[in-house]
């Protein structure tokens, strides 16, 4: 299994693989970079080397004339910083964290302005951690990317804050990997999700894991032949119950995080292909291995995850029945009253309040 990462630009929503330089032997390796220096975007590369030093070089899009280059270190004496000087006399300090040996974000400061990058990160999982200039959004020309300005007729991938570009050609195995760095990101930088705040924590699933699920098929996979039993406005409910469930179970999970380090493996996706899965392994220190695999359908707002295994058990056949057996014994009715007792959120109406209150409950789901 390889790590996931990017292709370069050309493949602007694909992955790649840090190279070995010409002559630089197998103690260095270089990959992308994407910045965005007082409001400009630049891209580049970066070389790293064992011994916890590295160079970076990037040039302007706007100017091809102008140019960056500089020096880091990452090392725990030395920090993870660097410095840089471009060649229309601006320069630059900026610190790094990385998410992993290649891949990571950071920040900084020029002369100019300020300074935001990642290196070893696809355009769509660079978003979350990029300063873009307001009304600007990265759109991809060829090879290149180029910083346009978001309207109408552009294919914008701009993400707002703590959630992730939704592109419906995006890789599945890059939308998921999107979500993991935001999340970890967000994890080691608030004070509040590192020490497991209920609420936080919800809000932090529900802006970057819930948007890449299709809960209306999961709730009908889970609920099989009985959906057909509930109204359409029970079948809302159990929605929203099953919804609230699994924000319930994710945070809890976060809650508990201890550095978990999560590789996918790159997805071989045959043209036309509307079905497949991602694989992942979650490395545990001090534990073993855990494998976590993701059912995704393609849909026309993207791949979507409509099924988990984790070490091989289905989330949905696990589900499918305890719901079964809760509806033997209370009606489609006991099944939404048991996600609001599981998740302490009101009860939804289901199809009897409905017709007795004589008003219509608003779409969910």
């Amino acid at each position: 299994m390889r790590r996931i990462l990017i292709t370069g630009f050309a493949a602007f929503a694909g992955l790649t693989v840090w190279t070995i330089p010409a002559g630089g032997g197998l103690l260095s390796k270089t990959g992308p970079v994407i910045a965005i220096l007082a409001g400009e975007l630049f891209v580049g590369e970066a070389e790293g080397h064992l011994n916890g030093s590295g160079t970076i070089r990037i040039e302007s899009r706007a100017k091809s004339d102008v140019t960056c280059s500089g020096k880091f270190t990452f090392s725990r004496d030395r920090g993870d910083a660097g410095d840089m000087q471009c060649s229309d006399g601006a320069t630059a300090t900026f610190q790094f964290q990385r998410l992993s040996l290649v891949r990571g974000y950071g920040s900084g400061s020029t002369s100019r302005g300020p300074m935001s990058f990642t290196y070893g990160l696809s355009a769509v999982e660079s978003l979350p951690f990029l300063k873009l200039p307001a009304g600007k959004t990265l759109r991809p020309r060829g090879n290149d990317l180029l910083l346009a300005d978001v309207g109408p007729s552009s294919p914008a991938i701009l993400a707002p804050k703590g959630s992730i570009a939704r592109v419906p050609d995006t890789a599945p195995d890059v939308l998921l990997s999107a979500a993991t760095l935001v999340v970890i990101a967000r994890l080691k930088q608030d004070r509040a999700l590192q020490i497991g705040s209920p609420g936080t924590i919800a809000e932090l699933v529900e802006a970057t894991i819930l948007p890449l699920f299709d809960f209306r098929h999961m709730t009908q996979l889970a609920v099989a032949t009985n959906w057909r039993l509930a109204s359409p406005e029970q079948q809302d409910a159990l929605i929203a119950g099953f919804r609230s469930l699994l924000v319930r179970s994710y945070s809890v999970v976060l809650a508990s995080y201890r550095d978990q380090a999560i590789e996918y493996q790159p997805t071989r996706m045959v043209p036309g292909e509307t079905w497949l899965t991602v694989k992942s392994i979650v490395k545990q220190p001090g534990a073993e291995r855990m494998t976590i695999d993701y059912d995704m359908e393609k849909t026309t707002a993207g791949w979507k995850v409509y099924d988990i295994k984790v070490a091989g058990v289905s989330l949905i056949t696990t589900y499918r029945s305890t719901f079964a057996q809760t509806i033997r014994d209370g009606g489609v009715d006991g099944l939404i009253k048991a996600f609001s007792a599981k998740t302490g959120s009101p009860t939804p109406e289901s199809g009897s309040a409905k017709t007795a209150r004589g008003c219509d409950l608003p779409a969910r789901g």
